[in-house]
């Protein structure tokens, strides 16, 4: 820990390339900036273009299996990483978590050769018996014959740009209304109405139930009601291997958690837009910005808004086709 605060040079938990390359510089690593970049890409496991403590003690200690150095196993992993896409959308990384947790017959995390090939193949991924050696030799640390079941979900994830990243934590900060870095029961509430949700109407769930129901999804082991900054990135991260684009993964988040902002093609199109009636007369459509939990029966929220957007001498809103 000492020596991943030595790096972090901001304290904020993640190591920057600045960080990390400032940090060698005085340790006297001068002349070889291709070097620390090849380094820094070798720890940042996600590709993030941030190392956490994880990745960095990983690195440091050469317990990270180096996927994308080898075409072959680049390719097998690669078509591991579509299939699961292409057969458990959104949810695939999680669906193969599953899968391979209830094959786990040792409970210890660990695949042997035979498990691995039963649980991709359940998910409907068939590998050839070369494919399924150098996938697993790939993830095998110290060739034992079996992979860590974190390091492998890991390498399948795939990278995750720092574009990526970064618009998974500004959503992440729309429900962190408070800035502690835990998601609770009472914040995810203020964002969202699950009066008509059908369960709810029927009785069947309080309105905190499905709440913490929907809140489970982004939890990582523990169900207690919290989430965490990194469980939440977790939760995308699996979502991210099965996007290809980071364009379409924009757009997906600004209209997911109605994040303002984004060009062309990946601008958001889920936040509401109001006709609005100044007093002269004239109208214009107005998009309410970064309207997560905002109603739309709620008129002085939607005034107070438009007018923090600078939109004034407001006669009437209505609410826009």
């Amino acid at each position: 820990m000492a020596v991943f605060r030595y790096f972090n040079a901001d304290k904020d938990g993640w190591i920057s390339f600045p960080e990390f390359q400032a940090a060698l510089v005085r340790l006297n690593f001068v002349g070889v900036q291709r070097e620390v970049k090849g380094l820094f890409d070798r720890f940042d496991t996600d590709g993030s273009g941030f190392l956490s403590y994880e990745e960095f003690s990983a690195g440091l200690y050469g317990l990270i299996p180096n996927v994308v150095s080898d075409p072959e196993t680049r390719s097998a992993v690669e078509r591991v990483r579509l299939k699961i896409a292409e057969r458990g959308g959104l949810n695939g990384i999680r669906t193969l978590a599953k899968i391979l947790a209830s094959i786990d017959s040792k409970g210890d995390k660990r695949l042997d050769r035979e498990e691995l090939k039963v649980g991709l193949r359940e998910l409907g991924v068939t590998l050839s018996d070369r494919e399924v050696d150098v996938v697993l030799n790939a993830f095998d640390r110290n060739k034992d014959g079996v992979v860590d079941f974190e390091e492998f979900l890991r390498g399948i994830r795939g990278s995750l740009s720092a574009r990526r990243r970064a618009l998974i934590l500004l959503a992440f900060d729309r429900l962190d209304t408070d800035g502690s870095g835990v998601v609770t029961l009472d914040e995810v509430r203020a964002k969202y109405d699950t009066s008509k949700h059908p369960e709810v109407i029927s009785g069947k769930k309080t309105p905190d139930e499905v709440l913490v129901e929907f809140m489970s999804q982004w939890e990582g082991g523990v169900k207690d009601g919290h989430v965490t900054k990194d469980e939440f990135l977790d939760y995308y991260k699996d979502v991210s291997a099965s996007i290809d684009t980071d364009d379409y993964f924009e757009l997906m988040i600004r209209n997911a958690w109605h994040i303002s902002g984004g060009e062309g093609d990946y601008e958001n199109t889920s936040d509401r837009r109001v006709l609005v009636v100044h007093t002269d007369g004239s109208e214009e459509v107005v998009e309410i910005k970064d309207d997560l939990g905002v109603k739309g029966s709620d008129n002085a929220e939607l005034r107070r808004r438009l007018a923090a957007q600078g939109v004034t001498d407001i006669a009437r809103i209505e609410l826009a086709d």
